[in-house]
């Protein structure tokens, strides 16, 4: 049962980032149905609560993106990496990171990888380089925001254990960035020559020779809305609010209970705050109701959303089912706690999505009596989602670049993110393990 049952897993993880969209939700429930069916596996719950939550974000982040304010972070992005093409690798990874970490999903990133592809061609420099720090800066940046759906899953678990969302955030935020900060300085001392191919035409010799120049000009946005500025200042107010009442139980909402004092339970802290938000924002900037589900960031989250809800119903299922065999086979081949990321890295390879894999396989390390800040160190792993090349902003990353640098190799593993993605992964697992140990 346990390699058919991958054998599913896997082949929905495939079908459905090759037909994109809700397909991957369709194919889940489809492959729930078969573990049912022909092992008679019991279904796990349901993700009902990360749903409710994700969806208040998406709501905060749709009435943002009306006002105009995602527009004008994006913008602002863009503007920093053509004031300064030449150090387009080193800029445009922390530019993603940040705007990622912003907005709380790393689909953001489709916004800004059309900017670097162009501009490091402009400028002369090899695409894959930016592009492929960019995609892994955005996989991090989701991970460490307090309002991605990672961090709902992930806070679910590890406040439970008694550990509180400012420790999280405190082992999180250093140790992706030092593991970006890594991926970035090794890449940066691999060739950046742009292929002979591209470079023997005229035309492109032009290109890198007069626009290099003029994109130095570039100016910072200066005509933006004073809507949209105000829009991303409220959404980060509620962002930090959602931080503090997560992390002192003191300062939650609380009522009575036949004379018992109840408190706010963490779970709704951040649904409730974001619709909040989305409230204020709207009534305040008299922002129109419709023009919130129209927006691009909403639809795409919206669709990542229904994905997530298939699978990891089907992921949950798949691992609740073989539970004792893969408890056995951890426990006799993967023994030292730490090694616990290696299953997270695995395993997140194959699900093909980091909040996937969370709320797969954290209830076997609780089972397997890993302390909760061990897991909070390892969790970084979750982002080997890049190790098969089928995420889809790795796919826009492939696209996006025309001189044809940025690409999967023959043997599918050696691709352009595979280098950047093990240094920023294994960086950030080694910087939260220090961290953790040293007591922060």
């Amino acid at each position: 049962m346990l390699l058919v049952g991958l054998g599913i897993l896997l082949f929905v993880s495939f079908l459905g980032a090759r037909l994109k969209g809700i397909s991957l939700s369709m194919l889940g429930g489809l492959g729930v149905c078969l573990l049912m069916v022909v092992f008679n596996a019991t279904p796990a719950d349901p993700p009902f609560q990360v749903i409710f939550c994700i969806a208040a974000v998406l709501t905060a982040i749709g009435t943002v993106e009306a006002a105009g304010g995602l527009d004008y972070l994006v913008q602002f992005a863009e503007s920093l990496i053509r004031k300064h093409p030449r150090s387009i690798i080193y800029i445009s990874p922390m530019v993603t990171y940040v705007i990622t970490f912003l907005a709380g999903t790393n689909h953001i990133a489709y916004s800004i990888l059309p900017v670097i592809a162009e501009v490091s061609r402009d400028v002369g420099i090899r695409p894959e380089r930016p592009l492929s720090l960019s995609v892994i800066a955005a996989l991090h940046g989701a991970l460490a925001s307090p309002i991605s759906s990672i961090m709902v899953i992930l806070g679910s678990f590890l406040n439970v254990a008694g550990i509180e969302m400012i420790t999280i955030f405190k082992i999180l935020i250093p140790s992706t960035i030092g593991g970006l900060c890594m991926a970035t300085f090794v890449v940066s001392l691999l060739s950046k020559k742009m292929p002979d191919g591209f470079l023997a035409t005229t035309e492109n010799k032009a290109i890198v020779s007069g626009l290099a120049s003029t994109s130095e000009q570039f100016p910072l946005p200066s005509s933006s809305s004073k809507v949209a500025k105000l829009s991303i200042v409220c959404f980060l107010v509620g962002s930090l609010a959602v931080v503090v009442l997560s992390s002192f139980t003191i300062l939650r909402p609380t009522w009575e209970v036949s004379g018992v004092k109840m408190f706010l339970p963490a779970d709704l802290i951040l649904a409730l705050v974001m619709l909040s938000t989305a409230g204020l924002i709207m009534l305040i900037f008299r922002i129109p109701s419709k023009s919130i589900t129209q927006g691009k960031a909403f639809i795409a989250g919206i669709q990542g959303m229904l994905s997530l809800l298939g699978v990891v119903w089907l992921s949950s299922t798949f691992v609740q089912s073989n539970k004792p065999v893969l408890l056995r086979f951890i426990s006799d081949h993967l023994s030292e706690h730490w090694q616990f990321s290696i299953i997270l890295l695995l395993m997140s390879a194959v699900m093909g999505s980091s909040a996937a894999t969370i709320k797969a396989i954290f209830p076997l390390g609780i089972a397997l009596g890993i302390a909760p800040k061990i897991l909070l160190a390892s969790v970084a792993a979750v982002n080997g989602v890049f190790i098969i090349p089928i995420y889809p902003t790795m796919l826009a990353a492939i696209h996006l670049d025309a001189t044809g640098t940025t690409r999967i190799g023959k043997f599918l593993f050696n691709h352009s993110f595979m280098l950047p993605g093990l240094i920023a992964v294994v960086g950030a697992v080694g910087i939260a393990f220090l961290l953790t140990y040293a007591g922060i």
